[in-house]
């Protein structure tokens, strides 16, 4: 029994290994695409370059929980397929790239100034942002490995209906923390305005 609880333990710290690692692939190549690109597009910054999150209390809040609950609910419809694996990896390494790219054009605009807006402004909310993300891609393996074998074997699972709940809720409460942590951001980007 022990010798399980070991093994389980090694494949969950080697996946999170290894969508930690897919956040850094993304970060890599946004520090470089930003060098040499402009970062200006939401799409590119996700809302995590200050000058870009908005002007107002409201803007910043809504431009952060937007950026952090679309990939949720992406991620959600990720897991309710097979084949979301691939997607989920795919998203972990655009979320690494948009703080990447943002990282690297405050410091492109800023220099060495740059270095308390990213402390204060960006970094917690670039790390809050990448453990949400990790968490609703697991999700999208756990939900997509499943329903892979149940299309491979045949066998239905007995508590689909509960398991569905738990996913749904799973979700919910990381929809429920992005509202937190957008708030959070919001006061930050008000508070040290200074800062942006």
């Amino acid at each position: 029994m022990k010798h399980l609880n070991n093994s389980e333990t090694k494949k969950r710290n080697m996946g999170f290994f290894l969508m930690y690692t897919a956040v850094a692939v993304g970060i890599i190549g946004g520090a470089v695409y930003a060098v040499k690109n402009s970062a200006e597009s939401p799409l590119v910054h996700q809302y995590f370059l200050p000058s870009h999150c908005g002007n107002t209390l409201y803007q910043v809040f809504k431009n952060t929980f937007l950026s952090l609950a679309v990939f949720i609910i992406v991620a959600f419809f990720m897991g309710i397929s097979a084949s979301g694996q691939p997607v989920g990896v795919a998203m972990l390494i655009y979320r690494g790239f948009g703080i990447g790219a943002s990282v690297s054009a405050e410091y492109l605009g800023k220099g060495a100034n740059a270095l308390p807006s990213v402390a204060v402004l960006m970094l917690p909310e670039c790390m809050t942002a990448v453990i949400i993300s990790v968490l609703a891609v697991r999700e999208i393996f756990r939900s997509a490995n499943s329903l892979f074998v149940y299309l491979i074997q045949g066998s239905p699972h007995n508590n689909n209906e509960n398991n569905f709940r738990l996913y749904c809720l799973k979700f919910s409460v990381l929809i429920a923390i992005s509202a937190v942590i957008s708030v959070i951001t919001a006061i930050l980007n008000y508070i040290f305005s200074g800062l942006r």
